[in-house]
């Protein structure tokens, strides 16, 4: 049985279009799709919020389409979190993907093998389809476990989601017995983290996906990361509302030198692969010097 597809979609009809072509293939039979409303200080938003939502208004395979919209502006942490408690009390588990993130054939496969395999191993939180690291670091099996989940293209379970500290209730006993730190492994990760952590609770950055991995650290809960991405994101650049530059070399699923191949090779135990967070941390986040150092210059130049 086909796995319900969320899609989370806003202003962008263009990319919209283009991931709504990607699902033909996998012609999923159930569709939620979670759209905020348009801001009223930007012409022409408001067009394109109903353009996009169009899209999924004909399809043309067997398909029961739920829309859950906003005719006003939430933001993306308050309607990505409400939109997916939506979704969540009408299904028990679903794929989630974002306007700009453009699956390749296996991704699908691969969710839907691994999203019924780990459905009653509550120690993982979140299945990946992208992988930040993919042709920098080698895995022998087919995927690893991480502490960090990335949510360019994912899937999730209900029990697991409604875990969620939406509200970032335990940050501040979470900074005083600084368990981050131990549990991340250093001060640099611990102060980067509450220092993100501090910007999103007071709504100097507006993500969810911060708080979602907030909730995993703190459940000691752990995300599946492919061996390689199966993922492309196609939204990144100048218009992009969040993402416009990366501090590491992004490539693209379709153009990864390594593929996914089936049937999955399953790693032999359920333990994290410390090496690949150390590089994710270094590279990702809190950023080692060196990749600080490059991150700025870059950023300088750019």
């Amino acid at each position: 049985m086909k796995i319900p597809v969320v899609v989370i979609i806003f202003n962008r009809p263009d990319k919209t279009k283009i991931l709504f072509e990607s699902l033909k293939d996998y012609k999923p039979s159930k569709l939620l799709i979670i759209s905020d409303g348009p801001r009223n200080n930007l012409v022409n938003e408001k067009e394109k919020v109903t353009q996009s939502r169009k899209i999924f208004e004909k399809i043309d395979w067997e398909c029961e389409v739920l829309f859950n919209t906003s005719e006003t502006n939430l933001g993306c942490r308050e309607r990505i979190i409400s939109g997916l408690n939506w979704v969540f009390n009408k299904v028990e588990k679903a794929i989630i993907l974002e306007d700009d993130c453009i699956p390749t054939n296996e991704f699908f496969t691969y969710m839907e093998i691994l999203l019924d395999r780990y459905q009653h191993k509550k120690k993982i939180s979140s299945i990946c389809g992208t992988n930040f690291l993919s042709d920098s670091y080698e895995v022998q099996s087919s995927y690893l476990y991480s502490k960090y989940c990335h949510v360019w293209g994912w899937g999730t379970w209900r029990d697991r989601w409604f875990k969620i500290d939406s509200e970032l209730k335990n940050l501040e006993k979470i900074r005083k017995n600084k368990f981050l730190k131990k549990y991340l492994g250093s001060n640099r990760a611990y102060f980067y983290w509450h220092w993100i952590l501090e910007k999103v609770n007071k709504n100097k950055i507006d993500s969810w996906a911060y708080i979602w991995n907030f909730t995993n650290f703190i459940n000691e809960d752990l995300s599946i990361i492919p061996s390689t991405n199966l993922l492309s994101n196609i939204g990144i650049g100048k218009d992009s509302s969040h993402t416009r530059s990366l501090p590491y070399k992004y490539i693209k699923a379709d153009a990864s030198k390594k593929k996914m191949n089936f049937p999955l090779k399953y790693p032999s135990n359920l333990v994290l692969d410390s090496k690949h967070d150390i590089k994710v941390e270094n590279t990702i986040f809190s950023k080692s010097i060196y990749n600080r150092f490059l991150w700025i210059i870059k950023k300088l130049i750019l």
